[in-house]
């Protein structure tokens, strides 16, 4: 039997998914633990005005209460700040409560809370805060992430009372560190929520034209959907197995990161959605745990739809998980709506995609494979690595792929180090950018992880498709000037027809797409030639002199343009085009266009310019 989870509405609201609503204590112990909690907090508010203890560390507790059911974490989410609000020794404040709950319970809820709590005395003349992280990394309890997590989580809830300066920094730390953490435990719906409950105060303009691009999407209509989700399920059905279709929708923050993602690649505009595949993911659960069902059902989803199906966009998470995700990725490409991916996994594997170690607790289930590694940045930022990873993979978790192709050296706790060394939980990994720059290369794939593996394939992409488009730039430069030209860019300024013809005969997307076609061999020099000849991209045809000019510093002062202006003039020219840049010495590069001028012109033209009184560099004449 097949079930189509009927669609009410395409982004439920996370927000009231999260409410947990009033504590309500679930054991004895906890009834305690509460009762203790709310006498050291006493009358402390929150910034809202709200009661401190009540609402936050209620909400805290409750929710963790309610994901794992755990009474030592749940307790510790209660009292995780009661060592710091108290006015007693740290120590002291720990034995307190390790003699409210004896035995095994109280060295728990000792041991997370130690870990959540700041110091008061920090070392080494490092910050409050950065000490603080260090030692939260240093004990990679699973109960010590949840309850941070849900912290964290609870705090983005009251960001708008926050000042905007601290705003914003709370923000991108939810989205940047906690976000990854919720990602790396393997907790889609977690981060999803985090993320985007971040995004409006982390970039809120941002957030306003990613929001109303996606809520418009033709792809989250209704109608699609349910008809996509009827065609599945009768696949499903015709391959003789039992499940159910569902969908999940993308968060603004992800689809946003993959878009941006994709748009370096040169495969998407940024006004467009449209390529990216899992803005809506249709799931295909199966009933049975039976991992070889998942393959059986992807051929049959493979018949469905045929020619659509992009083989590029294929992932097999199950022979090859990530962060214990584990599903059969396909992607289609549905004409005018867009792409489209649908995952394969049994209900086992669905349950751990989306709420993983909190999953895996639930069925008893072995957790040992999640153990983050915490690392820090010396400002006090957290970010959260899988267990292995190396230093570059640390500097990608820090900035993403931006800074990937940006390093000059990188130091762990004030040393420098190998890109292929390890990180240890509480590294702080600073990343030099001054000085002569590491080029990515492929070499690096061997010790990076798969989220970094997946980010440097990128960066490796982007750099390829400069080297070649430089090389290409060069190539053509040397071809258009046996025709009597300097530069497409001023074809395409002044005769846009003839550029998008020479784009559209060669299978180009833009000018620089063409750059990096030729320097990379996939377009050939005959065939540009003889398309600029049928176009008539020349000189003679085009009726243009144009000059180049590099002029020193001495020479860029004010006047100076109008000079070499009058000069044009005083030959008939007429100047159609210029365009301009002052050089970091403090010289100048110029280029003009010029119509209306005869051979005899021109070379009196060339003549007043050497003779201007002014020492150009360079001065050429096409």
């Amino acid at each position: 039997m097949v079930t189509i989870c009927e669609v009410k509405e395409i982004r439920p609201r996370l927000r009231t998914e999260f409410d947990v609503g009033e504590f309500v204590p679930r054991t004895e112990k906890i009834a305690e633990a509460f009762q203790l909690g709310k006498k050291i907090h006493g009358d402390q508010k929150r910034l809202s005005g709200e009661p401190y203890f009540e609402t936050h560390c209620g909400w805290v507790a409750g929710f963790l209460d309610r994901l794992v059911g755990n009474e030592a974490w749940t307790i510790a989410g209660l009292l995780h700040d009661t060592v710091e609000d108290s006015n007693d020794d740290s120590n002291e404040s720990l034995e307190r409560l390790r003699q409210a709950f004896p035995g095994p319970l109280g060295q728990e809820v000792a041991y997370i809370v130690d870990g959540m709590t700041k110091l008061s005395n920090p070392r080494d003349g490092r910050s409050r805060e950065l000490e603080t992280l260090r030692k939260i990394a240093m004990f990679r309890d699973p109960g010590i992430f949840l309850v941070k997590l849900a912290d964290k989580s609870h705090n983005v809830m009251t960001l708008e009372h926050m000042p905007p300066a601290k705003r914003k920094k709370k923000a991108e730390e939810a989205i940047r560190a906690y976000g990854k953490l919720a990602g790396i435990l393997n907790c889609y719906t977690w981060r999803r929520w985090l993320e985007d409950a971040a995004f409006p105060f982390f970039d809120p303009d941002t957030f306003t034209l990613v929001r109303a691009k996606i809520d418009t999407d033709p792809r989250l209509r209704i109608d699609f959907i349910h008809s996509i989700m009827q065609q599945l399920g009768q696949a499903m059905e015709q391959a003789g197995l039992d499940g159910r279709v569902e969908i999940i929708v993308n968060g603004y923050w992800q689809s946003w990161q993959k878009l941006r993602q994709l748009a370096r690649l040169r495969k998407a505009s940024l006004n467009s959605y449209a390529a990216v595949n899992d803005l809506i993911s249709f799931r295909l659960i199966l009933s049975s745990n039976d991992f070889k069902q998942c393959y059986l059902l992807l051929a049959s989803i493979n018949r469905l739809f045929g020619p659509y199906i992009d083989p590029s966009q294929f992932d097999d998470y199950i022979a090859y998980p990530q962060n214990g995700y584990r599903a059969l990725h396909v992607s289609a490409w549905m004409g005018e709506y867009g792409a489209i991916e649908v995952a394969i996994a049994t209900d086992e594997m669905e349950g751990e995609n989306l709420w993983g170690i909190v999953y895996a607790m639930r069925q008893n289930k072995d957790i040992s494979n999640y153990r983050p590694i915490e690392i820090l940045t010396p400002t006090g930022g957290a970010r959260f690595l899988p267990e292995g990873s190396t230093v570059l993979d640390a500097v990608a978790s820090i900035q993403r792929e931006f800074l990937l192709d940006k390093i000059s050296a990188v130091k762990v706790n004030g040393v420098l180090v190998h890109l292929s060394d390890h990180v240890k939980p509480g590294d702080v990994v600073e990343v030099i950018t001054d000085g002569p720059r590491q080029p990515p290369n492929e070499e690096w794939l061997k010790y990076s992880n798969l989220s970094t593996a997946n980010l440097l394939r990128a960066v490796l992409a982007t750099e390829s498709l400069r080297r070649s488009a430089e090389v290409g730039r060069q190539l053509i430069k040397e071809l258009i000037a046996k025709r009597g030209l300097l530069a497409l860019e001023d074809v395409r300024a002044l005769e846009r027809d003839k550029i998008d013809n020479l784009l559209e005969r060669l299978s180009c997307a833009s000018l620089e797409d063409f750059y990096s076609a030729v320097g990379g061999g996939a377009v050939r020099l005959e065939d540009v030639n003889a398309a600029l000849s049928e176009l008539g991209i020349s000189k003679g045809q085009l009726g243009w002199t144009t000059l180049n000019i590099d002029a020193g510093p001495q020479d860029n002062r004010p006047g100076i343009l109008s000079l070499l202006a009058g000069l044009v003039s005083e030959q008939g020219g007429n100047i159609v085009r210029s365009v301009n840049d002052t050089l970091p010495d403090g010289g100048f590069l110029l280029r003009v266009v010029v119509k209306g001028l005869n051979s005899v012109s021109q070379e009196q033209l060339l003549h007043a310019f050497q003779n201007c009184g002014l020492c150009f560099r360079t001065l050429e004449l096409a």
